[in-house]
């Protein structure tokens, strides 16, 4: 079963909602600042542990900024927070703040597959946890390239395979990142229907062509991300990894305050990369 979202929608679709747009700008010459409720300046936790196949995965990164009203294009970085993740057997791994306001470093950290790790977060008198399991991933077999005829026009379509491990459970998010798309193309997948077989993740884009560098990951992702990147997905009509909806509920708990979320969610992932160029 697949839930894919693809920032180039329907052709014929942007065609005509372009030429509606135009048509609107062209005969508005005025801008006008509607005056919006300035809603709880939310914290939002970017925290993905990524362990790519063949690194250490010793050097990781946690980023953390509160939500902006809807005219600030740059959301608040947020400083001198306290961020540690602890393993199941006691070790902490510490997380700095570097020199980029809102980004905690740390270059010691030890990833296990299927480890359990919980982060913990403290932003003035707030504190906040989640815990999670580092999701394996299995190898990719191969990459393919081939040329397909969609709305009677030809594009080159990219596909990764890979195979599914037998008797498990198991959930997977492929990024597809270039230089012709704005934000990276992603598909969410998992083995419902696949068990112990080869899967295939694709990607096109009209805008592609001889010579453009497609950068491929692939994740081991845990089923309750998978359900939380489902609701994201659905809801998303630009980046899915920009600040999310309010509503849909990450794994960060804020300890203080019953009920209380921060915006994010809290992943470890063993992934593989993959660097194509078109042929």
């Amino acid at each position: 079963m697949k839930n894919r979202i693809m920032i180039n929608y329907k052709r014929a679709g942007v065609r005509l909602l372009s030429l509606l747009v135009l048509l609107v700008v062209c005969a508005c010459e005025e801008v006008v600042n509607v005056d919006l409720n300035t809603g709880e300046a939310k914290l939002v936790i970017d925290a993905e542990i990524l362990w790519i196949k063949g690194t250490e995965g010793n050097e990781q990164t946690i980023k953390i900024s509160r939500m902006a009203d809807y005219y600030n294009p740059t959301p608040p970085k947020v400083s001198g927070a306290q961020v540690y993740i602890e393993d199941s057997e006691g070790n902490l791994f510490m997380f700095n703040e570097g020199d980029e306001p809102g980004t905690y470093e740390c270059n010691n950290f030890i990833p296990q597959l299927s480890g359990s790790y919980t982060l913990t977060v403290t932003v003035g008198d707030e504190t906040f946890k989640a815990t999670e399991i580092l999701m394996p991933v299995p190898e990719i077999n191969r990459v393919e390239q081939r040329l397909i005829n969609d709305f009677f026009e030809d594009e080159y379509e990219i596909s990764v395979f890979y195979d599914d491990p037998l008797e498990e459970l198991n959930f997977y998010l492929t990024d597809f990142v270039t230089d012709v798309l704005i934000y990276p193309d992603f598909e969410l997948t998992d083995d419902e229907y696949k068990e112990g077989q080869e899967i295939k993740n694709d990607f096109s884009d009209e805008k592609l062509e001889v010579g453009t560098v497609v950068e491929i990951k692939v994740r081991g992702i845990s089923e309750q991300f998978y359900n939380y990147m489902n609701l994201i997905l659905e809801t998303a009509s630009s980046n899915p990894f920009s600040t999310p909806p309010a509503n849909i509920r990450g794994n960060l708990v804020n300890q203080n305050t019953t009920g209380s979320y921060a915006l994010g969610y809290f992943r470890l992932c063993e992934a593989n990369y993959r660097s194509y160029t078109i042929e």
